[in-house]
Parts: C-alpha cells; sequence; structure tokens
C-alpha cells in the first residue's frame, strides 16, 4: 500500500502567518519539526509583498486555495535547461545539481526510476547528461507546475486525490487554516487569540491530525465544553504561531472525522504496518495505530496472528520477560525514522521471550542479520551476550589472572550488574583554567547471572590518573579477584600506595612551579 507523502517542505510554497494581534508569541515546535527553509517564497505574510505577484504566476498557485498534487515520471529529454550543471522545472523546482569535478549529479524531490544520469565533458564543456529514455520519479509536485511542460513529457502515476484521506486535508486547510502540502493559508477570517495558559487548563483534547508517523506541521486541540479549537501552526523554521476558533458545526464534524479518519482507520493500521484482519481485531482494544507506532522500535503487527500474540499478554507479562512496551522517554528520537520492516513481528517477539531472549538481545539479534525465530535462537545459544563480552573485557584487562574454570563459567553470562563499594578521588587543578592532574581509585563488586540460573561474583579493584597541561593525558590499570577478602586487602593497599603518591606529587610539583590555588574534590574512604 502507498501512503501519500505529503506535508513535506519539499516544494516552493506559501507560508501565511496570521497578523501579530492574533499571536503575539511565537510558538516552537516540537520534535521532530526540523525542517528548514530551502525556498525564496517560502514566508510570504502579505499580498503587497513585492515578489508575490511574480510568485503566483510562476508557481500558477496563491497560497489560498488547495491545489492537486501528483507524482510524475518524467523524461529529461524533453526539457530546456538554461544551466549545464543545474536542472530544474520551468516553475522553478530543482531536480539535480551538480559540481564540475563530480561524476555524477545529487538528485533534489526526486528518484532515478529508469537510465543513469552522469557529469560528463561535452562540446559544451561539463555538464549532467543521461542515458536514452531516462525516466525520473517526481513525488508530491502540484498540478499547477506541471501547466508549463510539453505534454510528452511526462505522465502521472498518481494522484493526491486517490489518498483516502486528501478530502480530509483540503478542508482543514480552509476550515482551520492548516497546511496543505506546501502550502500554509492565512489563518481563517474569525480566528481570534486564545486565552493566556490554555495549555494548563483542563478539558482540550488533542486531534490527530495526520496518520501516525506523519506530520502534519501543525496541532489541533478541541474543547468541547468550550467550543473552542487551539490551531498551532509551525513553519520552516521550527517555529510558528497559535489562534483559537469558534467550535461550529462545520469544523465539529470535521474534527469527529479527522479523529476517525487518523486514529481508527484501516488505512491508519495500515500505516504502521498492520493489515486488515489485524486491524479487525484491534479496534476494540487500547492498540490504536498510534500506540501500535509507539511499538515499533521493539516489534510490529502485520496480521490477526500477531495481534493475537500482542493481546493475549498483558504488559506486566511483556515486561517480565523483557518486552517493555511502554513508551520510552527518548521515543521522539527513537521513533522518527521508525519502520515496521526494522522490528520483529508480535509472534516473533512471543517465541523469542518464550526462548528467554530479551527485547534488546533480539535487538542485537535483528542488527547482526538475524531475521527468523530460528536462526536467532540458534545465534543466541552461541553468540556471546552483552554480559559475556563484559567478562572477556574485564578478564583481558586485568593484571592479576582469573582461574581458567571461572572464565569459562562466565562465558557463559546472561545477565551483568555492577555495584560501586568504594570509591577515592584526588583532583588538582590550576584556579582557572583546565589543568591539572588527579589520582582515583575504585573497588566495584560485578555479579554474573549464568544460564541455569546461578551467580558467580568478580571483585574489580581499579587505580588511575589523568593529566593535562599542553595536552591530555590518562590512564589506569584494573586487577580481578573472585575472593571478595582478596579484593579488599588489595583495595586497601592500592589506596594507601595512591595517597603515598599523591603526597609525592604535590611536593614535586609545588616545589618545580606554582600550581595556584587548587580545587581539591573527593571523599575519602574509611
Amino acid at each position: 500500500m502507498h501512503t501519500w507523502k505529503n506535508h513535506r517542505p519539499l516544494r516552493a510554497g506559501f507560508h501565511w502567518q496570521p497578523t501579530w494581534s492574533l499571536s503575539p508569541y511565537s510558538v516552537h515546535a516540537p520534535s521532530p519539526y526540523s525542517a528548514s527553509s530551502v525556498e525564496t517564497e517560502a514566508g510570504f505574510t502579505d499580498h503587497a509583498d513585492p515578489g508575490f505577484e511574480e510568485t503566483v504566476a510562476r508557481l500558477g498557485r496563491d497560497g489560498r486555495r488547495p491545489v492537486e498534487h501528483l507524482d510524475i515520471l518524467l523524461s529529461p529529454d524533453r526539457l530546456h535547461r538554461p544551466s549545464p550543471l543545474t536542472f530544474s522545472l520551468p516553475t522553478g523546482e530543482l531536480l539535480a545539481s551538480a559540481q564540475p569535478d563530480w561524476r555524477a549529479p545529487q538528485l533534489h524531490g526526486c528518484a532515478l526510476h529508469t537510465g543513469e544520469l552522469s557529469v560528463g565533458e561535452t562540446s559544451e564543456g561539463r555538464r549532467i547528461t543521461w542515458t536514452p529514455a531516462t525516466l525520473l520519479l517526481i513525488e508530491d509536485i502540484p498540478r499547477t507546475s506541471l501547466d508549463s511542460l510539453p505534454a510528452d513529457s511526462f505522465s502521472v502515476v498518481r494522484s493526491g486525490d486517490s489518498d483516502p484521506a486528501d478530502a480530509l486535508r483540503r478542508q482543514a486547510f480552509a476550515l482551520l487554516g492548516t497546511r496543505y502540502h506546501s502550502d500554509i493559508p492565512p489563518a481563517p477570517d474569525d480566528a481570534f487569540p486564545p486565552e493566556p495558559g490554555w495549555e494548563n487548563s483542563q478539558g482540550f483534547e488533542h486531534l490527530a491530525t495526520e496518520y501516525p508517523g506523519l506530520s502534519s506541521a501543525a496541532e489541533v486541540f478541541m474543547d468541547e465544553q468550550r467550543s473552542t479549537l487551539i490551531v498551532r501552526r509551525f513553519g520552516y523554521d521550527g517555529r510558528g504561531t497559535e489562534y483559537a476558533l469558534s467550535l461550529t458545526r462545520e469544523r465539529a464534524d470535521l474534527a469527529d472525522r479527522m479523529v476517525e479518519e487518523y486514529g481508527h482507520s484501516l488505512t491508519a493500521y495500515a500505516s504502521v504496518g498492520a493489515g486488515q484482519d489485524a486491524a479487525r481485531s484491534l479496534l476494540s482494544t487500547p492498540w490504536t495505530p498510534a500506540a501500535l507506532r509507539r511499538l515499533l522500535p521493539v516489534l510490529h503487527v502485520e496480521d490477526a496472528d500477531d495481534a493475537a500474540h500482542l493481546t493475549v499478554r498483558s504488559a506486566e507479562e511483556w515486561l517480565r520477560d523483557g518486552w517493555d512496551l511502554r513508551t520510552p522517554n527518548n521515543a521522539h528520537v527513537l521513533l522518527q525514522n521508525a519502520d515496521p520492516r526494522q522490528s520483529w513481528r508480535a509472534s516473533e517477539a512471543a517465541a523469542l521471550a518464550a526462548a528467554g531472549i530479551s527485547a534488546d538481545r533480539a535487538r542485537e539479534l535483528r542488527s547482526a542479520g538475524c531475521r527468523s525465530v530460528e536462526t536467532a535462537v540458534a545465534a543466541h545459544a552461541c553468540r556471546p551476550t552483552a554480559a559475556a563480552r563484559q567478562v572477556r573485557e574485564l578478564v583481558e584487562s586485568s593484571q592479576t589472572p582469573v582461574p581458567d574454570e571461572i572464565s569459562t563459567q562466565l562465558a557463559q553470562a546472561q545477565e551483568h550488574q555492577a555495584r560501586e563499594v568504594e570509591t577515592w578521588r584526588r583532583d588538582h587543578r590550576r584556579s582557572c583554567g583546565p589543568e591539572g592532574w588527579g589520582v582515583w581509585a575504585s573497588l566495584t563488586h560485578h555479579t554474573f547471572s549464568l544460564r541455569d540460573g546461578s551467580v558467580r561474583s568478580l571483585w574489580d579493584v581499579t587505580n588511575g590518573w589523568w593529566a593535562i597541561s599542553d595536552e591530555g593525558e590518562e590512564g589506569q590499570s584494573c586487577c580481578l579477584f573472585t575472593d571478595e577478602h582478596e579484593a579488599r586487602d588489595s583495595w586497601r593497599s592500592t589506596l594507601s600506595a595512591l595517597q603515598e603518591y599523591e603526597q609525592e606529587l604535590l611536593q614535586e610539583h609545588l616545589g618545580m612551579q606554582r600550581l595556584g590555588p587548587s580545587d581539591v574534590s573527593g571523599n575519602e574512604v574509611s
């Protein structure tokens, strides 16, 4: 299924903001609104702007009425090129550009469908060239930008009119003033300033303005009791304005249809990878399309079998098996490029959980190339876990040998926990600047859970130093012990030696140079 690439700042357009009387404060866009301005005509706020009429004439639209958008296949053979190292539509949309020393051009807002583009030597000098019958796929292009193209230079692949939500977006453009593709219209005539502090009041419901994962560059909030809508619009610079609207019957109907289409429809489920059978079985559950999207870094749902495996367990049961389905704090980062194809299906996740494989471990196995439960389980059985790799790093760095029997057992470690038991540190710095030096030591207790459920321990005594003058240097050494008493004896002797060494260095530095006032930090152990 194709999800229409709408509301993306890829084309020249209009960005109308309401007057300052409607929005005395700028609104900073939340993640992931991070688009930057690439078009000189983005941001006109007055039809009296000197470039307005010229831009309207060139683009064939004025940003006040929605215009049909298309995907097309374009033949560059049919177009005139005024510049040898750029390739654009007559309305100004840049398609390809290059530097004289490049071997191939950079594409802008389009993709190569057939053929090949390159930068080659011609009788007219270096220029962008292509093989015969080359075709470019250009997505999301306004119908008005095609009016100046020869009729035989392109063919229409898809129209925005076929998008099930396109009528909603056009109506929201007209009734709410929200963005439609590259155009943000003027605020509706009946817009008025919102009440100060409305965000903290009760009753405002956040309305979905796009399918999960697609950015509409706007937020809409509704309070039915107050009969009020709040619209926040974000521009190309990551900031925007907000205004209030009366909740008319027409707008209330639009809001209901937006909630249904973007939040519960089969198309909304399909946008996160769920098929129709899965969608129908999840309609009466808390697993809405938005909730499924938040799961994408962990797992995804494709069919009814996946839906059954997801819902048969509670969130607590999933968590007990190492699969946390709660929304993480950095969800906006994890979800920025989330794709159902990058995670395990829910039925696969259930099988992996039953095999004792956590979500983190499953993600690690998938990153390593495992694409089936069988290969993942086999790889999990023979590939060292993160805990086992930690054991290997500790053993390799230790200046004291660890018995082979213990190393062999710990190579089967499934989980690792480290607890710092004792620490000591002395830092000596100049009163201004980063220059200085320091010594430190730590005693750490490592516990490793093995595959059979048993637990093994290692004790780690590490000491180190640092120094910054013209350059920065540092170093450390580690000693591992299997016996706590030996480790604590080593800790005490190491600490005593470091304290003596610190005093020697202090005397040496005080005798050779004046360090100035020192900031001494650290806590002495008893």
